[in-house]
């Protein structure tokens, strides 16, 4: 379907709007599986080689046609699947066991400040007004998410802001990576491989099986599988298709607000009134940048 049709203007942003919202249920999950003793790392590792067993069950038997990838693509593969799975996951879910849901997925939205500040240093685009108005938006309310008025709220929780921080700049790059992919082939194809890839590289960083879920804790890792990865990556994949990938990044903010909202009302979860202010912040600053 054309991003051009009117058909397509409209189901983009459905289709991506329906990721971000079961992506803002991963701090919720995650944070069962931490508490049996799972690491991030491994629950990257499950999410991801999962979700790579299962596109690839499906691939043989009714989507042969999606193993055929250019060998002169490979390399964008590899790299989308190192940056955009396996870096990626891991420090999103490093900075939801560090820190809050809400705080984690916040930091996550500083991602097109990162794309403004990359585009500007290694491509030499224009920084705007608008944009320098964007970025300085989101750095002012990603300083309020992590209390940066807070000293000591920062040094107990340094590695956890630095990790939020790092999964802005990863997702970035994913969102770029994920829409050059996807010019030349379609969703399944496209997160098929990127998991895979993602998948290999976890396992050479591990160089060990994931930790083995209680049976407790493995309704949980199955739903990590098969919600917010194997159903929200294609959903996404198939809105990224067909709509700019900084549009994409602005409708995708209902992540966060459905983190925040999981967090309050089955974790307890509380954010004080500037953290709420500096996630109000980083949200402008998405929609500054990439939609005024």
């Amino acid at each position: 379907m054309s991003s051009r049709s009117p058909r397509g203007r409209a189901l983009g942003p459905i289709l991506v709007a329906g990721a971000g919202a079961l992506w803002g249920t991963i701090g919720i999950a995650a944070k069962g599986a931490f508490r049996d003793g799972i690491s991030p790392s491994d629950v990257a590792l499950w999410r991801a080689g999962g979700a790579f067993v299962v596109l690839l069950a499906a691939a043989l038997l009714a989507r042969r046609d999606a193993f055929r990838i250019a060998p002169r693509d490979l390399p964008l593969f590899a790299g989308y699947g190192l940056i955009g799975v396996a870096v990626f996951m891991t420090v999103y879910l490093t900075a939801i066991r560090l820190s809050t849901v809400a705080a984690a997925a916040m930091l996550l939205y500083t991602a097109p400040a990162w794309v403004t500040v990359l585009a500007r240093l290694f491509f030499h685009e224009p920084l705007s007004r608008r944009k320098a108005a964007a970025v300085l938006l989101t750095v002012t309310g990603s300083a309020l998410v992590v209390r940066a008025y807070d000293p000591a709220a920062l040094r107990l929780n340094l590695a956890g802001i630095l990790a939020g921080l790092a999964a802005g700049l990863t997702y970035a790059l994913y969102s770029i990576l994920g829409k050059h992919a996807l010019r030349r082939y379609d969703p399944f194809a496209t997160v098929l491989f990127a998991l895979g890839f993602g998948t290999g590289f976890l396992l050479l960083a591990l160089r060990r099986w994931p930790a083995l879920p209680s049976a407790a804790t493995l309704p949980v890792v199955l739903y990590l599988i098969l919600v917010p990865t194997v159903l929200a990556y294609l959903l996404y994949a198939g809105g990224l298709r067909m709509m700019e990938a900084g549009r994409a990044s602005i409708v995708a903010t209902v992540e966060p607000v459905v983190a925040a909202v999981l967090g309050f009302l089955l974790l307890g979860e509380l954010l004080d009134g500037w953290q709420w202010v500096g996630g109000a912040l980083i949200l402008t600053g998405v929609v500054l940048s990439q939609w005024l």
